[in-house]
């Protein structure tokens, strides 16, 4: 469903700029199925919204999670920690984390439950935004160092995590890669977006993956690689069957390969972690 975006000037303020998205989905066998409405523009919060849970027996709405976006947050954070889990190097000495807002602080949170590295080497482009940054990640144990230019982050980091909304890349490799690395994409996440150079990165990639391959082919990091045929939709494997090896796929020790996971958003997720919430609440 496209987004319906209003655009109006109330007495003289500032204008209104909101974007609502409505967005469904469901699990075949499920009790439930989910639609999320999610919001976001001035003068509301950049993520708002919530999710509604309806049986898919009765069709009846059952729960309403009022959660401002939080779910969002919180299923992408995880799942950048599940492809971590299964694609970053076996030895992490330094994460790159590029970009400072809500999801790189949600982004390292949950890192933190698959691994014990915890220094971080953090670029961002506002500079008052890098110094809270640093104060508030120092406080939850993480040792942040900030890079003087991204290109830092191919040269330093096993790990790097990029939670920008850029629409060029902001990640270009100028220098042979000297170590395995693996790169966890989150902020492309429409149409139009990227923050990997197609060519020097995602093309050089060793493995691509992404939670859902038809969709990495309209929006997502590998979006423009696709169109310009840089790379292959068969290149593409899905972060699920991925899982259903049952194999983790990190690199050996001392090789210097290249993975990048691609998240986008689907439907799935939301549907999971509302009914997580939903049973939870059940049963308080």
């Amino acid at each position: 469903m496209a987004p319906f975006t209003s655009s109006e000037s109330i007495q003289g303020e500032r204008e209104y700029a909101a974007q609502t998205c409505v967005k469904s989905g469901y699990l075949t066998g499920a009790s439930h199925y989910v639609i999320k409405v999610a919001s976001g523009g001035h003068p509301l919060p950049d993520n708002s919204g919530l999710m509604q849970l309806f049986s898919q027996k009765t069709g009846r709405l059952e729960a309403i999670l009022l959660d401002e976006g939080v779910l969002t947050e919180l299923r992408t954070a995880a799942v950048g920690a599940v492809a971590a889990s299964y694609l970053a190097p076996k030895t992490i000495h330094k994460i790159g984390m590029l970009g400072t807002g809500i999801q790189a602080r949600y982004q390292l949170q949950y890192l933190a439950l698959v691994t014990e590295c915890r220094n971080v080497l953090v670029s961002g482009r506002t500079q008052s935004n890098v110094t809270k940054f640093l104060s508030d990640m120092a406080k939850q144990g993480w040792t942040v160092e900030v890079a003087n230019e991204t290109e830092e982050l191919l040269t330093s980091c096993d790990l790097i995590v990029t939670t920008t909304s850029a629409r060029e890349p902001l990640l270009l490799r100028t220098k042979n890669n000297q170590r395995a690395q693996h790169i966890t994409c989150i902020g492309a996440d429409a149409t139009g977006k990227m923050e990997l150079d197609p060519t020097s990165l995602v093309a050089k990639a060793d493995l691509l993956v992404a939670d859902c391959r038809r969709q990495t082919q309209e929006r997502g990091e590998f979006e423009e690689a696709l169109r310009t045929n840089r790379v292959s939709n068969d290149d593409v494997v899905e972060l699920g069957e991925l899982i259903g090896l049952k194999a983790l796929h990190r690199g050996a020790e001392g090789d210097r390969r290249l993975t990048i996971f691609d998240s986008s958003g689907v439907a799935v997720q939301d549907c999971v972690i509302a009914k997580m919430v939903y049973d939870a609440l059940l049963m308080t």
